[in-house]
């Protein structure tokens, strides 16, 4: 019983917790999605969607990365995007 009281615990946890930079996810965009433009489609969506969430630690990872997994869907939008949300990262941590 106890162990079903924590399973319970533990994935109302991971459901709620939908809101954050999981740089895991787009981790798992870049060897999940093959075609090219798709990937650099969901990519950039990710990270509009995420860029509030995200500290610059997880940029640095992120631009250390984007090219081993964007592959051919790296490009300067997704590079803007990445530039733009650790400036934004650092002014957010700064306050």
């Amino acid at each position: 019983m106890r162990w079903l009281i924590l399973i319970m615990v533990l994935a109302l946890a991971g459901a709620v917790a939908k809101d954050g930079c999981h740089v895991r996810e787009l981790y798992g965009i870049a060897y999940t999605v093959h075609d090219p433009t798709e990937r650099h489609k969901q990519m950039s969506d990710w990270l509009t969607r995420n860029a509030a969430h995200c500290r610059s630690q997880d940029y640095v990872v992120m631009w250390n990365n984007l090219a081993m997994w964007a592959g051919t869907s790296d490009s300067t939008e997704l590079r803007g995007k990445v530039i733009h949300g650790y400036k934004d990262a650092l002014d957010r941590e700064k306050k």
